[in-house]
């Protein structure tokens, strides 16, 4: 380390990349990687507003609370708030920087004195003039913003999973950071800097409308889809597949991360790569859905599908991406049939975190109704057993499918031996499902959805709304839309599949019978209607003449 003297102060004031390396240097760690270093120079440039993505465990966190700490040096009046996702995140970050000014010589000198302020969330540097606003302060993206002031807000990965899994919690996210410009003090140079990793394809990130600098942890094999966003400097460092950071992320340790994560996963939190097509990747939509409250016993002859936006049902959760909202159907028929079979398919499951999944369905005019679904973690116990049981006398259904090829039909036994007491009723032990499951579940359920022949029970949704709104962090990916609108065709794209899946070997069960179009099955009813009305009114067994009026004329029928 260089002495401190007048030149080499004067280097560190004024080269964030240099001071970085000194902050390092004494509070042990080792030199900054290329890519930190990178980072610096971006900083160092004191943006007023910029979008920062780097990959995860990049150091950003920490080169964030340095830079804040360069800034005071630069100028003892600034006021630097730093938000982050949750309160404890931003007590770490506070914690750090304050032990800073503990640990780095050259930051002696601005360690809050023992009359000023100083918490763990807030504190004032020495010789700064007597504000309301701290020199620095760090809270939660969601805590009391409204009434702070600051003349920089570092946003450090405000965005995480458990704050933007559906569009509802994104978009309380975007409107809590839209606060930060109300935040700033006027009338002086002022800045707003978010360094963070993007969690789903519809990131906040792509939403704001900073300048955006995107630096991945390889060179990717295009530039095109980070649509100019991508900084120069990645293009520098080799060919397509060069790592950008070798020394924290060798090939060997981004081959590992991608085989754990899947190709998505990494796509999204190494690669930064938003841009995957939805359409390709999700196949499986809420909007081409039909919604509509089911009676157990009967439904609608005729049910026609609008994807018109006002048939919309906007007040319904979005369990998937923006906009693929559920619909209400164009048009019911006055008349109501009894289903032609009510089944009920199980995807069984023993201890730990899956669920023994249920769901209920009625078939009618082509259609699948889908009545009813659920599950329980408490696998193969009498309590979930008895749940099922049930529910299969709560809606009469004809037939029980469970999976076979969990435990080698052991589910099916232990089952009958609760449903027969309850509700006897035929169990179809011989209904395999084979394939990969991704892959066999699309393929179920595309047709079925794209061709709007699944009806759903519209009370059921609003049930399950509430139930994962109660604890929305840990509940969503066990909801039956949110697997349907997040399933693709990568093996363990989801964390859970359980109630999908359910779906999906009861729909696979009846495919034979929703196959046809719903009016000519209609027709088809009523031809047979008729005829077996004719049996039984105009034709006798002896063969003797009748007049009849039919259609306003005479008929004469003869057999």
């Amino acid at each position: 380390m260089r002495e401190l003297n007048e030149e080499y102060l004067s280097v560190l004031i004024n080269n964030f990349t240099e001071y970085l390396g000194y902050v390092y240097h004494y509070i042990g760690l080792p030199e900054p990687t290329p890519l930190q270093i990178r980072i610096s120079q971006i900083l160092g440039e004191n943006p007023d507003r910029l979008i920062l993505e780097a990959a995860r465990g990049t150091g950003k966190s920490w080169i964030a609370a340095i830079y804040t700490t360069w800034r005071l040096i630069r100028n003892i009046e600034e006021k630097i708030l730093i938000v982050s996702a949750s309160g404890p995140k931003s007590v770490e970050i506070a914690t750090f920087v304050r032990s800073l000014f503990e640990n780095v010589p050259l930051l002696e000198h601005l360690k809050p004195t023992a009359d000023s302020r100083d918490s763990v969330l807030s504190f004032d540097v020495a010789g700064c003039k007597p504000a309301i606003a701290p020199s620095v302060s760090a809270l939660g993206v969601t805590s009391q913003i409204t009434g702070k002031r600051a003349s920089l807000v570092i946003a450090d990965d405000v965005e995480v999973p458990s704050n933007s899994m559906t569009e509802l919690m994104r978009e309380k996210l975007i409107q809590r950071t839209q606060e930060f410009e109300a935040l700033l003090i006027p009338d002086i140079p002022s800045s707003i800097i978010y360094l963070g990793t993007p969690q789903s394809l519809e990131s906040i990130y792509n939403k704001l409308e900073y300048r955006t600098i995107i630096l991945p942890a390889e060179v990717p094999d295009s530039e095109e889809v980070y649509e100019g966003k991508l900084d120069d400097w990645i293009l520098m460092q080799g060919p397509a597949g060069t790592p950008t950071d070798p020394v924290r992320f060798p090939k060997e340790v981004l081959l590992e991360r991608k085989a754990g994560m899947g190709p998505v996963g990494y796509k999204l939190q190494y690669m930064l790569d938003t841009t995957l097509s939805d359409a390709e990747r999700y196949p499986l939509k809420q909007k081409d859905l039909i919604v509509l409250g089911l009676d157990g016993k009967e439904g609608p002859a005729v049910i026609t599908y609008t994807g018109n936006r006002e048939y919309a049902l906007k007040d319904l959760m979005n369990f998937g991406f923006t906009g693929d909202v559920f619909h209400k159907p164009r048009r019911v028929s006055e008349e109501y049939l009894p289903y032609d079979r009510i089944v009920m398919s199980v995807d069984p499951s023993g201890s730990g975190e899956d669920e023994t999944a249920y769901a209920i369905i009625g078939v009618l005019s082509g259609n699948v109704f889908l009545l009813d679904w659920g599950g329980t973690k408490k696998g193969f116990s009498d309590e979930a057993l008895l749940m099922l049981a049930q529910k299969a006398a709560e809606y009469k259904v004809n037939e029980i499918v469970p999976e076979k090829n969990f435990g080698s039909g052991m589910f099916t036994e232990l089952f009958r031996k609760i449903l027969i007491p309850i509700y006897p009723c035929t169990i179809i032990d011989d209904f395999n499902v084979r394939g990969q499951k991704e892959k066999r579940i699309i393929d179920t359920l595309a047709p079925l959805i794209g061709n709007h022949q699944l009806v759903v029970n519209e009370d059921k949704i609003q049930e399950e709304a509430r139930w994962v709104q109660e604890i929305p962090s840990e509940r969503l990916v066990y909801s039956l839309f949110y697997q349907m609108t997040h399933i693709t065709y990568d093996k363990g794209s989801i964390p859970h599949d359980d109630r999908l899946d359910a779906l999906a070997i009861a729909c696979s069960y009846v495919s034979n019978d929703v196959i046809v179009d719903a009016e000519k099955r209609l027709q088809d009813m009523k031809e047979k209607e008729f005829e077996e009305w004719l049996n039984a009114t105009i034709y006798n067994k002896s063969g003797r003449r009748h007049n009849t009026k039919l259609c306003g004329s005479t008929a004469k029928i003869y057999r």
